[in-house]
């Protein structure tokens, strides 16, 4: 990620963690019946990532009470402050996503929810690669992606006063990369709410597995 793009990003969410995470719900059914999905695929206390972690709710919080082994990644350290007070569970890292360099097959699952979306598109080939690459053998692959093509940024995101960046591909161009990258797709599916506060928002929900379905 550029160094303009990623300050963008990370000032952005620096600026409206407290208010952002008021937004969140620690019980949100939408993502906690996803995540049980992939719990019930994992042997107890598995490893797993949770990239764009934010402050840790309701995602990563959810899988540290259940005694997975949880790795939280964020931009944001403001975020990450929030985070480590609100899971003590789990353990976390200040990095950009595209930059990280984890061995090969070292997590069970890997979680990605409204975070990709902040990822430069023309990246997310190669990051999806190293995703990947990360997971076990049949290891599985959350992910919020984006139905529409959009890359553009806000000055004012959602009113509260700070900037934000978006680049994202249509829901064929996102199912595509799985594919190329060496996933099998369980499912790919439109789904509303599980968002930032506005339940009427539809989000590409995928469910992914390194190999073949």
């Amino acid at each position: 990620m550029s160094d303009p793009h990623r300050r963008l990003v990370e000032s952005g969410y620096d600026r409206v963690a407290g208010r952002y995470l008021a937004t969140k719900d620690e019980r949100d059914p939408l993502v906690i019946s996803a995540l049980e999905e992939v719990a019930s695929d994992l042997p107890p206390g598995a490893p797993i990532l949770d990239l764009g972690c934010g402050a840790g709710i309701p995602a990563t919080l959810w899988l540290a009470e259940r005694g997975f082994d949880v790795t939280g990644v964020d931009l944001s350290r403001r975020q990450l402050d929030l985070a480590r007070n609100l899971v003590p569970g789990a353990t976390f890292l200040k990095a950009d996503m595209t930059e990280l360099d984890f061995g090969p097959e070292t997590f069970g699952a890997v979680g990605a929810l409204h975070s990709i979306i902040h990822v430069p598109r023309e990246e997310h080939p190669a990051l999806l690669g190293k995703i990947h690459g990360w997971l076990k053998p049949g290891g599985l692959f959350l992910a919020t992606l984006t139905l529409t093509d959009f890359e553009g940024e806000d000055g004012d995101w959602e009113g509260w006063g700070a900037p934000m960046r978006w680049s994202h591909y249509d829901a064929e161009t996102n199912v595509t990369m799985l594919r190329r990258a060496g996933f099998g797709i369980v499912y790919a599916e439109g789904r509303a709410g599980g968002g930032t506060g506005k339940a009427g928002e539809t989000w590409l929900w995928v469910l992914a597995r390194k190999g073949t379905i």
